[in-house]
C-alpha cells in the first residue's frame, strides 16, 4: 500500500467562512492491512477484516485557501469506526475534516480525531488529478467513489503500542437523512389501508396510478434547521399539503385512501403541486420548517418531536370509493426529533 499522509499544513488559521449551512455525512470503507498491538480496546482486530468509518461534518466550514482548502468541524459523537468486531467512537476534543480542491492540483479529504483509549485516527486520500471535486464545499460534491480513485492515502489508528493500518476501498459524501420513518401503508401497520390498497414496503398506501404509494423522506440538519422534506410516488401533478402534528396517532386512523399517524395539534406547513409525482418542502424562499411552524403558532422546542406526512389529491373515486376511501391519499409518516 502506498501510504503518505497529506500535508499537516492544511490545518491553518481561518481566514473566512464558506457560504453553505447544514450537515453532511462522510463514509469510507476499507480493509485492515496490518494490526500491530491490537490489544485492549482493539483486541480482535486482524489483517483482512472489513473497516467502515462514518462521520458527519457541520457546514459552513472555514476557508484556509478559498476555493482550494476548507476545514470543517466533525459533529461530536457522530464518528464511528468499525474494524472487524470492534467499534470505537471519538473521545471529544477538536475533530477536523479538510477538503482540498485543486490544491495545487489534487482533490482530497483529510480527517483527524482522537478515538477510544486515546488513539489517534488519521484518515486521508488524494486523487492527485483534481477531477473528483468541483469545490471545497461537500454539499456541492455528493457522490461515491470506489477502486483506484486515489493515488495517495494514509488511514491509520495509532498510539503508544498500537499501529493499525487500513487500505481504502470506497469513499462517499452524502446528505444526512433525518427522522424515523413510521406509519407505513404496506400491510405492517395495525390500521390497514381502507381498500386493501397496500403500498410498497416503507411507503404509504397505494394510489390510483399504482406508484406503490407515496414515500416521505428528509435530508438536512435540525440545528441549524436545513431540513427538506421530499414526497415521491404521488400522482403526477397532485395538490399536496405537508402536515405536521405534535403527537402520534396510535395505531393510526383511516385518512382518505391512506392511514394518518400525525396527530395532536395539526399544522398545514406548505402547499405545493407535485411535479412528476414529487414535492420538496420548504422550497427555495420558503421559511424553514421550524420558522414556519412558529409562524403558525407551534414553536418547536429543542428536544421535542414532531410527526410529518404529506397528503395529496387522488380524485379517482373508482379506485377506493367512499366509504371507506375518499379523494385523497397520504404518504408514510416521519418522526423528527428537533
Amino acid at each position: 500500500m502506498l501510504q503518505r499522509l497529506l500535508a499537516t499544513s492544511l490545518f491553518l488559521a481561518a481566514s473566512s467562512l464558506t457560504a453553505s449551512a447544514g450537515t453532511v455525512r462522510f463514509e469510507a470503507t476499507g480493509t485492515v492491512s496490518s494490526a500491530s498491538g491490537a490489544t485492549g480496546t482493539y483486541a480482535g482486530i486482524a489483517s483482512g477484516q472489513a473497516v467502515q468509518l462514518v462521520f458527519d461534518v457541520a457546514t459552513p466550514g472555514v476557508d484556509v485557501n478559498p476555493g482550494h482548502v476548507t476545514n470543517y468541524s466533525i459533529v461530536p459523537a457522530s464518528l464511528h469506526l468499525t474494524m472487524g468486531p470492534v467499534t470505537v467512537g471519538d473521545t471529544g476534543g477538536s475533530m477536523t475534516a479538510t477538503m482540498r480542491n485543486a490544491d495545487p492540483l489534487a482533490d482530497g479529504v483529510l480527517a483527524s480525531a482522537v478515538v477510544d483509549a486515546g488513539k489517534n485516527l488519521g484518515f486521508s486520500f488524494s486523487d492527485c488529478s483534481g477531477t473528483i471535486f468541483t469545490s471545497t464545499d461537500p454539499e456541492q460534491n455528493y457522490g461515491s467513489w470506489s477502486g483506484n480513485f486515489y493515488c495517495v492515502y494514509g488511514w491509520t489508528v495509532s498510539g503508544t503500542g498500537t499501529f493499525i493500518s487500513i487500505d481504502l476501498s470506497t469513499f462517499e459524501i452524502s446528505p444526512l437523512s433525518v427522522g424515523t420513518a413510521m406509519c407505513f401503508g404496506d400491510g405492517t401497520q395495525a390500521t390497514a389501508c381502507p381498500c386493501a390498497n397496500d403500498g410498497t414496503a416503507g411507503r404509504g398506501c397505494d394510489n390510483s396510478v399504482a406508484s406503490g404509494g407515496a414515500l416521505l423522506t428528509a435530508l438536512g440538519s435540525t440545528s441549524p434547521d436545513t431540513v427538506v422534506l421530499t414526497s415521491t410516488g404521488e400522482l403526477p401533478t397532485a395538490l399536496s399539503i405537508v402536515l405536521q402534528g405534535d403527537a402520534e396517532l396510535v395505531p393510526g386512523s383511516i385518512f382518505g385512501d391512506g392511514v394518518r399517524c400525525a396527530g395532536g395539534n395539526l399544522r398545514r406547513l406548505y402547499v405545493q403541486n407535485a411535479v412528476g409525482g414529487t414535492i420538496s418542502a420548504p422550497a427555495p424562499g420558503d421559511l424553514s420548517i421550524t420558522a414556519r411552524s412558529a409562524a403558525l403558532g407551534d414553536t418547536i422546542a429543542p428536544g421535542t418531536t414532531r410527526w410529518y406526512q404529506v397528503y395529496y389529491r387522488d380524485p379517482d373515486l373508482g379506485f377506493c370509493p367512499t366509504p371507506p376511501g375518499n379523494s385523497w391519499n397520504v404518504s408514510n409518516g416521519l418522526a423528527i426529533g428537533w
